[in-house]
């Protein structure tokens, strides 16, 4: 399966949190990259976003921003007016969610598309990285000492730290002493 073009913002930013840049010494490739993001994928169906009001003179309320409640979007996203019409937002900033029109949008405004966890992603990224380091050592040579094992611990130390952001997984329980036999 071929990389999304429209994944190329996601890639670059999550890239950019794991110190992997793009080029000759890159240690993951795009597609590589793009199937940990698709782990870690939420997907909208016409969910609704939130608007803020823009007060013009002589108190028109306008509504030309609309707000998901999470960021970091794919490229392909689709938005629709509450009769279903595909809209054609002036400006997208797919980082934080928001969609800005030029001109006003009656609410509610929908989306279509998908976000991803990108702490989720890089931490599982920099947890393989650091499993392929762990298969380097510390040598001596010629009175001087190459530690290579602390890569390994740094990739881990910044997985943990992004851990700790990711996006929270909902799981289903079910009690046992509650349900009737």
């Amino acid at each position: 399966m071929a990389v999304r073009a429209s994944m190329a913002e996601v890639i670059s930013r999550l890239r950019a949190m794991i110190g992997d840049p793009a080029g000759a010494s890159q240690v993951w490739d795009d597609q590589t990259i793009q199937d940990y993001l698709d782990r870690w994928q939420g997907i909208a169906r016409y969910a609704p976003l939130r608007p803020e009001p823009t007060y013009a003179p002589g108190g028109v309320v306008e509504y030309l921003d609309y707000y998901a409640d999470r960021g970091d979007w794919e490229a392909d996203e689709k938005l629709y007016s509450s009769t279903y019409a595909e809209l054609a937002p002036a400006a997208s900033d797919r980082l934080t969610g928001r969609w800005t029109f030029a001109a006003s949008q009656v609410p509610p405004v929908y989306i279509v598309g998908k976000s991803y966890d990108l702490y989720g992603a890089s931490a599982d990224l920099l947890e393989a990285w650091a499993a392929r380091e762990a298969l380097s050592f510390d040598f001596e040579a010629d009175g001087q000492t190459f530690r290579r094992s602390q890569k390994r611990e740094a990739l881990l130390t910044l997985a943990r730290e992004y851990r700790r952001q990711q996006r929270p997984l909902r799981v289903g329980m079910v009690r046992s002493d509650a349900v009737g036999n």
